[in-house]
């Protein structure tokens, strides 16, 4: 089945591209603004608006709408996805949409008995499970806003990494790490925590671009010294899923010194992320939404002066150096053989790391 749904999304993405419109890569769907943790590079808590949740009849619309285009690679996410009462259903019928993978994104912060059951559907569908580890004890609980953040997440990693392994599922279990001012000196230490928990670690960068971040000026990164150790540290590390070119790309941060291009503009055609929020907007990188999947299909919204516009805008953005954004363009458009080789073998290694 799935098979046959990545074709006829491929023949999709080929319509898309011969039409000069974005192939729809990676959606990632937002299914409520509710969560369990006060993050500080974050302001989705704070949220009041309405629906709080992406309902399941909802989603099953925008789903549609999303497979009538052609789409590959889901996320659900929030807020914590987890507090969305309806996630079982939506979390199957995902599998029906995004036939390269899907991934269940929760902070798990929870007691493990109270996300067993989803935990458990994940693993026997192959669903992915991304988490987050910014911080060990006391400052991860600073970064987080809440109590034994680390000791909670770590604890239900290595439950997961283990059910996995009893199950024989080729879920791939995965810890993203926000780089910033407050925890460079516990890089190490995190990443060796989350492979002794039994999972891989991918590196973000503390930015407040989009609508649901915010400006933490301690969070910013001033220190040069500090900050290119923790880069060669991470450099060819074996532990970190991230490409090369992004992790040396980093030091780029600290003088503003980003590339000329957006995969908005520059690789629309390979290299488009999609957010969809909980009331079904939909948005692209910085901006106010672009349409919203309960009241338009995605070529609509394409062929909008909405989007022509939102273009436009990026056209004169300064730029960043965002794992969600840049690194996939990155990954299809190597600037050289040995970067072509580099993510080729980046992208094995993934496959050899779920089994």
């Amino acid at each position: 089945m799935q098979t046959l749904n990545l074709l006829k999304n491929s023949c999709k993405a080929v319509a898309s591209f011969s039409k000069n419109r974005p192939i729809n890569s990676v959606t990632e769907i937002k299914i409520t603004r509710l969560c369990n943790q006060r993050c500080r590079q974050c302001n989705i808590y704070e949220k009041q608006t309405e629906p709080k949740h992406l309902t399941y009849t909802n989603f099953r619309r925008v789903a549609r709408r999303l497979q009538k285009y052609g789409s590959f690679v889901g996320f659900i996410s929030g807020g914590e996805p987890i507090l969305n009462p309806e996630l079982p259903e939506i979390l199957l019928y995902s599998r029906k949409i995004f036939p390269l993978s899907v991934s269940l994104v929760s902070g798990l912060y929870f007691d493990y008995k109270k996300i067993s059951k989803i935990v458990n559907l994940c693993l026997d569908e192959d669903i992915n499970i991304q988490t987050s580890l910014d911080g060990l004890d006391e400052l991860g609980n600073y970064l987080r806003g809440v109590k034994n953040h680390s000791d909670t997440i770590l604890n239900n990693m290595e439950k997961i990494a283990t059910k996995k392994e009893q199950m024989g599922s080729k879920s791939f279990l995965y810890a993203n790490c926000v780089l910033s001012a407050i925890n460079l000196s516990q890089i190490p230490e995190i990443i060796n925590a989350c492979k002794n928990a039994g999972w891989k670690v991918t590196i973000g960068l503390y930015h407040s671009l989009i609508e649901t971040t915010k400006v933490d000026g301690e969070m910013i990164i001033k220190d040069e010294g500090k900050f290119l150790k923790t880069v060669e540290f991470l450099k060819d590390n074996p532990d970190i899923l991230n490409l090369n070119t992004f992790i040396e790309g980093l030091p780029r941060i600290l003088n503003n010194d980003f590339p000329d291009l957006c995969p908005f503009v520059d690789g629309k055609k390979s290299s488009t992320r999609l957010t969809i929020m909980e009331n079904a907007d939909l948005h692209l990188c910085f901006g106010e939404e672009i349409g919203n999947l309960l009241e338009d299909d995605l070529q609509s919204i394409f062929e909008s002066e909405f989007y022509k516009q939102r273009l436009a805008q990026y056209r004169e953005c300064k730029g960043c150096w965002s794992s969600c954004y840049t690194q996939k363009y990155l990954l299809f458009h190597p600037k050289n053989p040995q970067q072509a080789i580099h993510n080729f073998r980046k992208l094995l290694n993934l496959e050899v790391a779920a089994k």
